[in-house]
């Protein structure tokens, strides 16, 4: 606007001047006229006034400065956290491929411990059925045995309850018991006696062992059998005799005991044999 003002100062000074001069080249020319014209020349006119371009106006970069610099600390936050963010994923994946061959390796470590109990449990199933060949066979072989032991003693008788004494002459003791319980056996015993022992330690409470008497001759020791039952002098004397039973006899007959005794309370014929209980010709049982 200043810049236009000033142009058109100018151009009305022109052309005043111009018209100035149209006007005196068309008076005709006198001295003093000349003279003024001179002076007009030669009288500057005032220069007018030049204003300068106006300047560009700056814009404050102040808080655009202070916005970039956040938004490049944020992009500086944000690629450090991504860079740690890489970091972790990296850790994660190694992890992972290490627990991915722990997993394979204790797979593998399981197929094998699979393998072996498979393989134990088959041995186990093979132990299992030796073991019940064996408990078969030994429990065919005690019972083989028992019936060897049980036979052997059908020769023996047990007395009971005969004093003991030091450096005792068991023969003679045995022998005079003997021909007291059946007299018609005298003269035939002291050949008929094989061997004779006490059963177990010596009582330290006093008390009397048992002694087995083992016969030569079976029809002889079945003679002395009968004719201890219901001895007066085995009665006297506070002594019986018994059969010899082995152990699994003994433990039988003691679980059927109750039963033959109600059996005999009520009138009824029971008796042992072996390891067996006979009622009324009924064969029983141990359980």
């Amino acid at each position: 606007m200043d810049v236009e003002v000033g142009a058109e100062v100018e151009l009305v000074s022109d052309v005043g001047l111009s018209n100035s001069f149209g006007v005196l080249a068309d008076q005709p020319a006198s001295a003093h006229a000349l003279h003024d014209m001179d002076l007009c020349l030669a009288t500057s006119f005032p220069a007018s006034p030049a204003k300068s371009p106006p300047s560009k106006k700056t814009k404050k970069k102040t808080g655009t400065t202070g916005e970039l610099t956040d938004v490049l600390h944020a992009i500086q936050e944000l690629s450090t956290k991504q860079d740690a963010t890489f970091q972790k994923l990296i850790s994660i994946e190694n992890s992972t491929d290490a627990t991915t061959k722990a997993v394979e390796n204790l797979s593998l470590v399981v197929q094998k411990l699979v393998s072996d109990v498979n393989e134990h449990s088959e041995k186990m199933c093979r132990f299992a059925r030796d073991i019940t060949e064996l408990q078969s066979s030994d429990k065919d072989v005690r019972s083989r045995i028992e019936q060897l032991e049980r036979y052997s003693r059908r020769w023996c008788l047990k007395m009971h309850g005969v004093p003991e004494t030091k450096n005792e002459n068991l023969h003679s003791i045995v022998l005079n018991i003997l021909e007291n319980v059946a007299p018609d056996l005298r003269g035939k015993l002291s050949d008929a006696l094989d061997v004779m022992h006490r059963v177990g330690r010596r009582n330290q409470d006093g008390g009397h062992r048992s002694i087995i008497v083992r016969f030569s001759t079976r029809s002889l020791r079945d003679v002395v059998w009968r004719a201890a039952k219901d001895n007066a002098y085995l009665k006297e004397s506070h002594q019986r005799i018994s059969e010899a039973l082995i152990p699994a006899d003994v433990a039988a007959r003691a679980k059927l005991w109750p039963i033959v005794k109600k059996a005999r309370e009520e009138g009824k014929k029971a008796s042992f044999s072996g390891p067996f209980a006979f009622i009324d010709g009924q064969k029983i049982e141990a359980s």
